[in-house]
């Protein structure tokens, strides 16, 4: 059943192949080609999604928008590419340092390509929106979960050490043997209900990663939040969400969020659009609110565990940490979490608990300011051994990398 304050937007596959073949025109127009060139400008090897204007592809090819493409590397090998809602053209590209990467345009019936990025709700399971790409997996809580009155605020983090999609998966298996658990209960047999239990519980690691991050009444990994004073104004679950990019480079999604009262503003609704890219350990997020009419501050980050508060780094328009897990004694193993300001001055640093609840030292957040009509963005992103970030030595060199391939970014042309 639909609510009516929540956008059941369904979340569909945005293959590129599915939505040009509603606007296919006959084989025999397509003749027309033209070249992407990628340059890398800096001196080491570069692998991510680049992007260039999906409409400027089709004036140079003549052919109506959404037409179906093929995109051939220099090996004449077709390769993965994805039309985004905001009519980008992307594709992943390889380029080796100070070096020139080529993908040959042309028209054509491209042929299937598995998705590396997925994102939908689970309504079932309280409204969980999840999202992932081939480096981990991220949660957003909903509406069905705020209506229990359980205080679970921020973005959870699922690990993964596969690059297939698995968050779907790992649902289905849930929710199966939740049904079976229920059955054995029933019939008394609460040893074989137990094992049930067990061995298809999300927070063990049944060969592609699980979840051990805890969350809680704070902002998990990376929300965002508005301030008073320097106390957080915790965000709670969405009202609803849009789905925009579904793979199978890129997944978007806006979330909507109740009004709030703030600082004597009234009626402040939330908006965050987050972006994650296939081989991406960042998503990006832009943060808006509707009504806002005074500068206020703002601030995103982590929530920062007794365990492992002395790991937490600062850095100029960072704070990172290496989270002990929800269980240090039985997973052994840390999570690696990071909130990076790249592009917006901020001020990084520890915000203590004050009564958030037991084993919580407070959060590491950049706290800045956001005006009216302003769109904020930020990237937040998390990392574990099992994805190859090994130490959190290697985390850092991860969050180093990653800014500079904002400062430098691969450059594109047509020919």
């Amino acid at each position: 059943m639909e609510r009516k304050s929540f956008s059941n937007s369904r979340s569909k596959r945005a293959g590129s192949w599915l939505v040009c073949a509603m606007f296919a025109l006959p084989m025999a127009v397509h003749a027309q080609s033209i070249d992407l060139v990628v340059s890398n400008p800096t001196p080491v090897q570069r692998v991510q999604v680049v992007e260039v204007d999906a409409k400027k592809v089709y004036q140079r090819l003549g052919r109506a928008y959404g037409s179906p493409l093929i995109v051939r590397n220099v090996f004449k090998q077709q390769v993965v590419y994805q039309l985004t809602a905001d009519s980008l053209l992307l594709v992943e590209a390889a380029v080796s340092p100070q070096r020139k990467a080529v993908f040959h345009i042309t028209c054509g019936m491209p042929r299937a390509f598995q998705s590396a990025v997925d994102g939908r709700l689970y309504p079932w399971r309280v409204d969980d929106f999840a999202w992932e790409n081939d480096r981990c997996a991220y949660r957003a809580y909903g509406p069905a979960l705020q209506q229990t009155g359980e205080r679970a605020f921020g973005f959870d983090v699922w690990l993964k050490s596969v690059p297939g999609l698995v968050v779907a998966e790992r649902y289905a298996k849930v929710y199966e043997a939740n049904q079976e658990e229920k059955r054995l209960r029933s019939l008394g047999k609460q040893q074989e209900a137990d094992s049930i239990s067990l061995n298809n519980s999300l927070h063990r690691d049944h060969g592609n990663g699980l979840d051990c991050y805890k969350v809680g009444p704070t902002l998990g990994c990376g929300a965002p939040a508005l301030m008073i004073g320097d106390s957080i104004v915790m965000p709670y679950c969405f009202k609803e969400y849009h789905v925009r990019d579904n793979g199978p480079l890129r997944f978007s999604a806006e979330f909507i969020y109740l009004p709030v009262n703030v600082n004597g503003e009234t009626g402040l609704i939330e908006h965050r659009l987050i972006t994650l890219d296939k081989g991406s350990s960042f998503n990006r997020i832009t943060v808006w609110y509707e009504n806002l009419r005074h500068r206020q501050k703002f601030c995103a980050g982590f929530v920062v565990h007794d365990a492992g508060k002395e790991t937490v780094r600062l850095g100029n328009d960072y704070v990172q940490y290496a989270d002990p897990t929800d269980n240090p004694d039985g997973h052994n193993l840390q999570i690696y979490v990071g909130v990076l300001f790249p592009n917006v001055k901020s001020r990084p640093r520890m915000l203590q608990n004050t009564r958030l609840c037991k084993g919580v030292s407070g959060h590491a957040v950049c706290e800045t300011t956001i005006n009216p009509h302003e769109k904020l963005t930020y990237y937040f992103g998390a990392g574990w051994p099992g994805s190859g970030i090994r130490d959190q030595k290697a985390w850092q060199h991860e969050i180093e990398y990653f800014c500079s391939t904002l400062k430098e970014p691969l450059k594109t042309n047509l020919k």
